[in-house]
C-alpha cells in the first residue's frame, strides 16, 4: 500500500492507494489535491485502477474524483446516506450501505457506517486495514457540528470498539503527530475519546468551545 501525503494551502490529507500486487490492480481512498503524486505511483507500477472509495463528501477528500474517473472510467463508492444528505454526485457513482460487502475482482471491501463527523461517514475494512477518514484519528476524532453529531460519534466509536480487532491497522484521513498504519491497540491506548465511557462526558468534551485549536483534542 502506498500512502500519499497530499497538501494544498493549509490542508494536509492522506490519500491511500491500496495495491493487489498479484493482480497489479489498485483502489484509491479519498483522492485529494496532488494528482501528479497519485498518477506517478499508478503509472510507475502500471496499475489498473479498480475503484475509488470515499469516506465522506467533504471537498478535501473528493476533489480529484471527477478527474480520476475521466482518466480511468472507474467506479466510485460512497455511503448512500452521505450522497443523499450532501448532494454528492459524480460519474460511475455507487452507493454502499452499512455492513455491505463489495467484491471487486482484486479486493474484498466491507463498509462500516460511522456517523458523527458527517451523517453518512463510512469506514472501509480491507483485510486487516481500516480506513477511517475523518471519523477516527490517532489523536482524537473528527469535528462534530452539534450535540446530535457528537452523540452519533460516541455510538460510532462504541461500535468500532466492538467489531474491530486490536491488530487491525488504522489509516485516518489526517494525522496530527502519529504516522498512519498503527494498530488499533495503539489507538485504544492513547486516544482519549475511545476511553470515555459516558455519553454526556464524551459529547461535552468533543463540543468544548473553550479549546483554542479544534485539533487540540485534549
Amino acid at each position: 500500500m502506498n500512502i500519499v501525503r497530499c497538501k494544498w494551502a493549509n490542508y494536509i490529507n492522506y490519500t491511500y492507494i491500496v495495491r493487489n500486487m498479484a493482480a497489479n490492480k489498485c483502489i484509491i481512498i479519498d483522492p485529494a489535491w496532488e494528482m501528479k503524486k497519485i498518477l506517478f505511483y499508478i503509472n510507475l507500477h502500471n496499475l489498473g485502477l479498480e475503484a475509488i472509495l470515499l469516506t465522506h463528501a467533504h471537498y478535501d477528500h473528493t476533489n480529484l474524483v471527477e478527474a480520476l474517473v475521466d482518466i480511468f472510467n472507474t467506479d466510485v463508492y460512497i455511503s448512500g446516506i452521505e450522497a443523499d444528505r450532501y448532494k454528492f454526485n459524480c460519474k460511475n457513482l455507487n452507493y454502499i450501505e452499512d455492513a455491505q460487502k463489495v467484491s471487486l475482482s482484486s479486493f474484498q471491501i466491507t463498509g462500516i457506517l460511522t456517523p458523527g463527523h458527517t451523517l453518512g461517514s463510512m469506514c472501509y475494512l480491507i483485510g486487516d486495514n481500516l480506513f477511517t477518514g475523518d471519523t477516527l484519528f490517532y489523536e482524537g476524532c473528527g469535528i462534530c457540528a452539534n450535540y446530535a453529531a457528537a452523540s452519533s460519534m460516541y455510538d460510532s466509536f462504541k461500535r468500532l470498539k466492538q467489531i474491530i480487532g486490536k491488530d487491525t491497522f488504522i489509516y485516518p484521513g489526517h494525522c496530527y503527530g502519529t504516522y498512519p498504519g498503527q494498530p488499533f491497540l495503539f489507538v485504544l491506548r492513547d486516544n482519549i475519546y475511545l476511553n470515555i465511557e459516558d455519553r454526556s462526558k464524551f459529547i461535552d468534551f468533543r463540543l468544548n468551545g473553550s479549546k483554542k485549536n479544534i485539533f487540540n483534542f485534549k
